[in-house]
């Protein structure tokens, strides 16, 4: 087939058979379709697409259907239960939280030699005394 614009021969697409394409104005067409052969693959194929689903992430429409009364139903239960109507359920135990150990002062409990503490305040008592032989002087 030729191009309707410049005349030019037209070639099929790569990604869409579907389609021919003018490589010379930049134009894609859509591939005319069979007379006599097309229309008897045709019904064939719309019998099968009437019973297959067109595409596989919409559920039949017997199931979107059951799928709605039954949050149209638990819609409603919710509402109910906010105006009194349908009896209330027992309230919900409470779970204990685990406390944190982290901020707890655990330093009363354990016995820390105080060794340290003293050492510490003997050195600084010696600064405190060289200072003031140094003042002093």
């Amino acid at each position: 087939m030729k191009c309707p614009i410049c005349g030019q021969e037209l070639k099929p697409g790569k990604k869409d058979p579907n389609y021919l394409l003018c490589y010379n104005c930049k134009k894609k067409f859509k591939v005319p379709a069979q007379k006599a052969s097309g229309k008897t693959e045709k019904k064939e194929v719309d019998e099968e697409e009437i019973h297959a689903p067109k595409y596989a992430n919409i559920p039949p429409k017997h199931v979107r259907e059951k799928r709605e009364q039954e949050m149209r139903r638990a819609y409603d239960e919710m509402l109910a239960v906010g105006d009194g109507k349908k009896k209330k359920n027992k309230p919900a135990r409470r779970v204990e939280e685990p406390e944190d150990d982290f901020y707890e002062d655990d330093y009363e409990d354990e016995k820390m030699s105080k060794a340290p503490i003293i050492i510490l305040a003997i050195a600084i008592l010696i600064v405190i005394a060289v200072i003031a032989f140094l003042l002093l002087r």
